[in-house]
């Protein structure tokens, strides 16, 4: 009886094991796909611009990755990731709850306002001052955050399109205030005033800025994943996102799951402008509004809305960013702009991995359905017997 069991009990772990190496190479092939068919499309434009699309790709890796006595590509790279990294992390927060804003622009953008007022408006300690001035960027992102959830929780309203109309609004506010109440008195252009000694974060290599950008960045990577993997709050989160039913009747509260995700989802994109002020800018500019958050939802979905993988994803998109201004243009003399079209076409292949992933999922079940009943159809005779 016990070997019966025993048997019954290995045969019901194969199927498992397979769902498990199939669900782990769905999540890992479609990104890749979309990476290999933007890099294929980008040098199709490459070659009818009359360059050669391989010189043009070992150029970018050599232009985001070399190193030199006198510049480093690959800190300027890590330079550049460290802002894309904490609004990937964002994205991936509010995602993982299910509530689809695309707010993380406007949302960094008021962290940076935020911190470039602490850190030129207050006079505060060495130290002191820089935590100050991230901590006011992440209370002004998450207040920025928690608007679409709330108007969704209790309003009905679509998240995305509030995120959408938040982002505008705030582009908007930004260019007024850097052009008029928070302008630098005198200045030529519209910027605002520069922060503080005091406010800015250590550097340890001056010509690209690198420094407690980058450590910061890579110590929320940790503490997101332990949030969401070993959390009870990000186990809640994820419960509403994946299962919002079972996480009701469990006796969870899927409302205040969804807002806290929203609010720190919210404040990482906001340290994300923090740190792009405090730790690179030092001012906020008409055009802060780069499209780092937004990069940063793409950079979430292209990592298969993982933590680790989203922070691969934003280093894969400052690596093609700083190559594509560095290679293709400095040296090349290829516009800039075919890097940010290879960037655009990973997000529209991205916008697909849904539901191409469901098709593979419907597709690998029936798969599975046939040869389960396919081998219990052949054991039947000997069960009789």
């Amino acid at each position: 009886m016990q070997t019966a069991l025993h048997s019954d009990q290995a045969t019901q772990e194969v199927p498992v094991k397979d769902l498990d190496v199939a669900r782990l190479v769905q999540r890992v092939s479609v990104p890749v796909l979309a990476v290999i068919f933007a890099l294929v499309v980008g040098g199709f434009l490459i070659a009818t611009s009359g360059y050669s699309p391989g010189d043009a790709f070992v150029t970018v890796v050599q232009s985001a990755f070399s190193c030199s006595p006198g510049y480093c590509n690959v800190a300027t790279v890590l330079t550049t990731a460290a802002p894309l990294i904490f609004t990937t992390l964002g994205a991936i927060l509010v995602l993982s709850a299910g509530l689809f804003s695309i707010g993380q622009e406007g949302q960094y953008a008021v962290g940076g306002l935020a911190a470039v007022v602490v850190g030129y408006a207050l006079p505060l300690p060495d130290g002191v001052h820089s935590v100050v001035a991230l901590v006011a960027a992440a209370i002004g992102g998450a207040a920025v955050g928690v608007i679409p959830a709330i108007f969704r929780i209790f309003l009905g309203a679509n998240e995305l399109i509030v995120s959408i109309i938040l982002n505008s609004v705030i582009m908007l506010l930004l260019s007024f205030l850097v052009n008029y109440p928070l302008r630098q008195a005198g200045g030529s252009t519209s910027y605002t005033n520069v922060v503080d000694e005091s406010a800015r974060l250590a550097i340890f290599d001056p010509a690209t800025k690198l420094g407690m950008n980058i450590v910061i960045a890579l110590a929320f990577i940790v503490i997101v994943w332990l949030y969401l993997a070993r959390s009870t709050w990000g186990y809640e989160q994820r419960m509403a996102g994946a299962a919002s039913a079972f996480a009701r009747y469990s006796g969870m509260r899927t409302r205040a799951a969804v807002i806290r995700a929203a609010a720190l989802g919210g404040a990482l994109a906001g340290i994300g402008g923090g740190i792009q002020v405090i730790g690179m800018n030092y001012r906020v500019i008409d055009g802060f509004m780069d499209g780092t958050g937004f990069n940063g939802l793409t950079a979430a979905i292209l990592g298969g809305m993982t933590v680790f993988g989203g922070a691969l994803a934003a280093l894969l998109f400052s690596a093609i960013m700083v190559g594509a201004v560095n290679g293709l243009q400095i040296v090349m003399g290829i516009p800039r702009e075919i890097g940010a079209t290879v960037l655009a076409l990973m997000i529209v292949f991205v916008s697909v991995q849904t539901p191409l992933v469901e098709r593979l999922e419907l597709w690998l079940s029936k798969k599975r359905g046939a040869a389960e009943i396919a081998r219990r159809a052949a054991e039947s005779p000997v069960a009789e017997g």
